[in-house]
């Protein structure tokens, strides 16, 4: 069982997330994060999924791309507080192969080793971003209510649009072109309004976190081989006196230990989507 998160702005470009990215933040994997610079670029498994439109059916499972499409509808309905429906022409997903290998490359990177020792002294939880998929020209469908009056072609940024339902989110100083969209609509007894997200856009990410111990290299038996990468705090400080754990040991588990309330959506194929509850 593989578990999808689904981003609270809906859309992220795809240039602004990479596989292997080290992030502190489930929600939020283009801020607070580490590119572990290896001299290897991690193995990518690509796979295309054609012609998925999210209605927001009551089944309990479907297909995976009926299903994101789907749970994003539902998402986008209930930040609108209007009937939406998220329609994809492809939803591709992006794996990172061999994720134990790269993680055991990427943790021999004395940036890395130093980036994650910093984050875990800050009390953040760390996570590998091992998988994302994303939906390309994606167009998010809006019904209208009756006796509204809209027409022509708009070209405008995304986030002016979308930002009323956080569709897209500030992207600080990652230099992105906005995905254009269109709107068009002309009916005075109620119809949909049309949306187009250009190009290929992240909406969900798979992660695998990282588990750690600290060890004292004055009490280990240093004959003892681990299988998990392992190394003396690059901290000077915690050995001075003798008395702190001095050597870290890391590893990555498939338990993400989210906390918070949870929309879950389950596929035929028993993969699981998340979306974050509203509050």
């Amino acid at each position: 069982m593989t578990v999808s998160i689904l981003l609270p702005q809906f859309f992220l470009p795809q240039e602004s997330i990479k596989l292997g990215r080290f992030t502190t933040s489930v929600d939020h994997p283009h801020q607070n994060y580490h590119d572990p610079a290896c001299a290897n670029p991690p193995q990518t498994l690509v796979s295309v999924r054609d012609s998925y439109t999210g209605s927001q059916q009551t089944a309990t499972s479907s297909g995976f791309g009926s299903a994101l499409t789907s749970l994003m509808s539902v998402a986008f309905s209930k930040r609108a507080k209007t009937k939406t429906c998220v329609v994809s022409d492809h939803v591709r997903t992006y794996m990172l192969g061999n994720s134990d290998g790269w993680f055991d490359e990427a943790t021999v990177m004395p940036a890395t080793r130093s980036w994650i020792e910093r984050q875990l002294d800050r009390g953040y939880k760390i996570y590998v971003v091992v998988g994302f998929h994303t939906l390309v020209d994606a167009r998010i469908v809006q019904e209208l209510a009756r006796g509204t009056r809209a027409e022509g072609q708009a070209q405008l940024p995304a986030n002016l649009v979308l930002a009323a339902v956080g569709a897209v989110a500030p992207l600080g100083n990652i230099h992105v072109t906005d995905p254009r969209i269109g709107g068009h609509h002309d009916d005075l007894d109620g119809g949909n309004a049309e949306f187009l997200a250009a190009g290929e856009q992240v909406c969900a990410l798979q992660y695998r976190k990282l588990r750690h111990r600290w060890l004292s290299g004055h009490k280990m038996d240093q004959s003892h081989l681990s299988k998990l990468p392992r190394w003396s705090s690059v901290e000077t400080w915690r050995d001075v006196d003798g008395d702190e754990d001095d050597i870290i040991e890391v590893e990555l588990t498939e338990a993400l230990d989210l906390g918070g309330e949870w929309e879950r959506k389950e596929t035929a194929e028993s993969d699981v989507l998340l979306v974050c509850a509203p509050g």
